[in-house]
């Protein structure tokens, strides 16, 4: 039966969105801005900071660092570490969760000169929804000391993964320990006992399991990588590494193209994004021009199995007969729906991106020293991108994928560009991935609900899109914030002064609340920090949504967004109904 004839819901949501009042900074609470002290000092101030993560409860995880206005603390570094607030409770202090300076948790039997540090966290850290465990990356100094057969010592394990268990205290995940020291650390499915070199990316817990990528060498010298889990707290911490997916693995068959003529398996895995015991990531047989692969989907079990959510065979919707031909890293999931980039085509646009002018001296140094593109060392970088790019929804119940939003007509771009990783020469692991630009796009989702980052002019925001169906269409997207807005929308603090960054990362949606971190700025000062909505956020997209230009003097009218709520409510009603029937 043909649905009912009714007014378009799509025009209907266009014309209320446009009618609604600019954001104030009354829809936003601060986490932690550049006025905050770090934990336990009165000197050293906070002043940069990542994209945050955010649990159900309102637990929010976030990689900070602080100095004094003079400088910072020995040897002129800023402290960095890992910390926490909860929103959920009025007043809650900033808690430190690790500390650059910090001792590492067990195995730490080093004594000479003191029991080992950590001196770095190269990711963001992450948070399982429902469980509240926190799990992040993390260099140190060498923690574990080995008598050799000779009676000579060697001292192992300076990159880890770590995490807040159930039982709340800090607990190492895994670390590059020396192969056999720790069965339950090392590489499985080996003839011979084989640690981790690296782990590159964010870890992402679900319970008491952390799932993560790791990079290895093989007995033949050869460099591996996979997708693997561990329970780190089942058999009393003992619980080995169970791998879901390795550089050599053939491919699923259904994410291989007919007349497909590669090699058929596994190359590059993006490090996963886990939820309600389940996996996802990206994997491809070439990372640089993938001819097979796409995201799949495991569950945490002794013998996975992977499902194919999106590949290389998958039909881009909306779009005639084009089949997706790239596939992001960052993926959002919450063990239903997964938020996704993808590109399709071949045709291709000249990006430009600049070294910094402020950071690492180390890592400025690099980038300014590869730079061979156009004029040589002068820090401007030309790459090549996609022009057909989209975010997508992925529904592992419903086995759809829904187009979201997509470059060539409102947006321009959804990558990012950074240079990071260690310089040569950098103090820290010798392991590490070296420095290099990176590209990536930022997406969020909490159920069918998504916000994502992306490029508008010379503008760059934060866009969401709320119950993304069959009868989504990007009419439905609304402006959150954007670049070149007052900060004082965000903080207080910050009025005055224009946004100029914006940062989203992809357990950064929960239970309808949003938590994002932003830089406001002039050429005299600046302003930072780390926001979270003051409700929950479908309802206040409503109070901080930026009408289309021209759209407002045309109504001249205004509703209360509890209006438009029912009504959103009630057509979405209707549509379910017509479609079911």
């Amino acid at each position: 039966m043909d649905a009912p004839a009714i007014h378009s819901p799509i025009q209907l949501s266009a014309l209320m969105f446009a009618i609604l009042p600019i954001a104030s900074a009354d829809a936003w609470e601060t986490v932690v801005n550049n006025g905050d002290f770090a934990p336990g000092s009165t000197t050293e101030l906070f002043f940069s900071y990542n994209q945050p993560s955010i649990d159900d409860a309102g637990l929010v995880v976030f990689r900070a660092r602080a100095k004094t206005p003079s400088g910072g603390t020995s040897k002129g570094e800023p402290l960095s570490g890992i910390f926490t607030r909860d929103m959920s409770v009025d007043g809650a202090t900033i808690e430190t969760l690790a500390a650059r300076k910090g001792q590492l948790p067990a195995p730490n039997n080093v004594t000479t000169p003191g029991p080992s540090t950590f001196n770095e966290f190269p990711s963001f850290p992450r948070i399982d929804a429902t469980s509240g465990t926190v799990a992040f990356r993390a260099q140190s100094t060498p923690s574990l000391v080995t008598t050799l057969p000779d009676g000579s010592e060697t001292r192992s394990g300076t990159s880890g993964l770590y995490a807040t268990p159930a039982n709340g205290s800090l607990t190492t995940g895994i670390r590059n320990v020396l192969p056999g020291s720790y069965p339950e650390f090392q590489v499985p499915n080996q003839q011979t006992a084989i640690r981790f070199d690296q782990f590159p990316g964010a870890p992402s817990p679900t319970g008491n399991i952390i799932t993560f990528k790791g990079n290895w060498t093989d007995s033949n010298g050869t460099n591996q990588t996979g997708v693997y889990f561990r329970d780190i707290v089942a058999n009393g911490g003992s619980s080995p590494v169970i791998e879901v997916a390795r550089r050599g693995m053939a491919i699923p068959s259904n994410a291989i193209p007919e007349n497909y003529a590669g090699t058929g398996v596994f190359d590059s895995t993006s490090p996963p994004s886990a939820a309600a015991g389940k996996m996802v990531f990206t994997g491809l047989d070439n990372e640089a021009a993938p001819k097979a692969g796409g995201i799949f989907m495991a569950s945490l079990t002794d013998n996975p199995t992977l499902s194919a959510l999106a590949s290389v065979n998958t039909q881009v919707p909306k779009n005639g007969t084009q089949t997706l031909t790239a596939f992001g890293e960052g993926l959002s999931f919450d063990g239903r729906y997964v938020g996704f980039w993808g590109g399709w085509g071949t045709e291709t646009f000249s990006k430009q991106v600049q070294c910094a002018s402020d950071g690492s001296a180390a890592l400025l140094s690099a980038c300014y020293a590869q730079d061979d593109n156009g004029i040589a060392n002068d820090g401007i970088y030309n790459f090549d991108v996609l022009k057909n790019q989209g975010i997508f929804l992925a529904d592992t119940q419903l086995d759809k994928i829904f187009l979201v939003a997509q470059t060539g007509g409102v947006f321009d771009d959804f990558l990012f560009w950074n240079f990071s990783g260690k310089a040569s020469g950098e103090e820290g692991d010798a392991e590490a991935e070296a420095a290099r630009w990176r590209s990536s796009a930022f997406v969020a989702i909490d159920g069918n609900d998504v916000i994502f980052k992306a490029m508008k002019g010379a503008a760059s925001g934060l866009y969401s899109a709320l119950d993304v169906s069959e009868f989504f269409d990007d009419s439905d997207l609304v402006t959150l914030l954007e670049t070149g807005m007052d900060g004082g929308m965000l903080d207080p603090m910050a009025a005055g002064l224009p946004i100029v960054s914006l940062g989203i990362e992809r357990d950064g949606f929960r239970n309808g609340k949003l938590a994002i971190n932003a830089s406001m700025a002039t050429a005299e000062e600046g302003w930072a920090g780390i926001y979270v909505t003051s409700d929950d956020v479908r309802a206040e997209i409503l109070a901080m949504s930026i009408p289309e230009p021209g759209t407002l003097a045309q109504l001249g009218l205004g509703l209360a967004a509890l209006t438009y709520l029912r009504l959103r409510r009630d057509m979405a009603l209707i549509r379910q109904r017509s479609y079911r029937r």
